[in-house]
């Protein structure tokens, strides 16, 4: 059996993704922040449906969390053979109004905490030559997305430490790629929309959506769909790409985050 960590998986995408692994006889543990309830609900579904998993509360932006989950993984479970880095922040804001802590915070999330859990959890696959990398980066970490400067930010850098560390670690047969979403039908994404309508857009999600091909937004069954194929061995030659889930929207990139009002 294989052993995955879908980190940021109680809940959204992260929880379609963990639900999708258990499916397919791959002990799936589970990290989250704060939302116990909901990580709970989420195993306890995962065990339902007759998949193996556990849970463990860490905060991957503090480096001593970081720590005591590697070390309970490796002390319970021996390691992991596969890393889903799903867990992310995101706040909203002008650029005018972003803060010194808001900008470090969520870099320390979305890319310094998956470096890290990286960094403390690869030793298993290396030593036996198989491994599976998934970063979890957004289309704004491609073409950038409209008061969410820190966000893609963060979200571009996942793409250059996965493509650098695919050339890395292809000699020990392990594969690491990023998966792209659009905006996704999660309370993210929603919020996002909410908040561009209370600064004096109209129709936000709307207008979005008329600029994408397919005229609607991905869904989290989707984005896990695409991860459960990229973690199997049919995708063994598969590595450092960045693959999106986004409806068709980076088919049109000048129009997908242009101002709505």
């Amino acid at each position: 059996m294989r052993y995955a960590l879908v980190t940021g998986g109680d809940r959204g995408i992260g929880k379609a993704i963990a639900i999708k692994l258990s499916s397919q006889n791959i002990f799936t543990i589970i990290s989250y922040r704060k939302r116990e309830e909901e990580a709970i609900s989420t195993l306890n579904y995962i065990k339902s449906k007759n998949g193996k998993g556990d849970m463990i509360k860490a905060d991957i932006s503090n480096k001593e969390d970081v720590e005591k989950m590697a070390n309970y993984i490796k002390e319970k479970y021996g390691g992991i053979d596969i890393l889903i880095n799903n867990a992310g922040v995101g706040f909203t804001s002008k650029f005018t109004d972003l803060s010194y802590d808001s900008f470090v915070k969520q870099i320390q999330t979305n890319l310094i905490g998956s470096f890290y859990v990286t960094r403390l959890l690869i030793d298993n696959m290396i030593n036996k030559k198989w491994g599976r990398i998934i970063f979890m980066s957004s289309i704004a970490g491609i073409f950038g997305a409209e008061y969410l400067t820190a966000y893609s930010s963060a979200k571009a850098g996942l793409i250059g430490l996965a493509k650098s560390l695919a050339i890395e670690l292809a000699k020990h047969n392990i594969t690491v790629n990023v998966v792209a979403p659009g905006f996704v039908e999660t309370k993210l994404g929603k919020s996002y929309f909410e908040w561009l309508d209370s600064i004096g857009y109209k129709e936000s999600e709307k207008m979005y959506l008329s600029s994408i091909p397919s005229n609607r937004l991905a869904t989290e069954e989707e984005v896990a769909s695409l991860v459960s194929f990229l973690v199997s061995e049919d995708a063994s030659g598969i590595t450092g790409q960045v693959i999106g889930v986004d409806a068709g929207a980076s088919l049109t990139p000048g129009s997908v985050f242009k101002k709505y009002s």
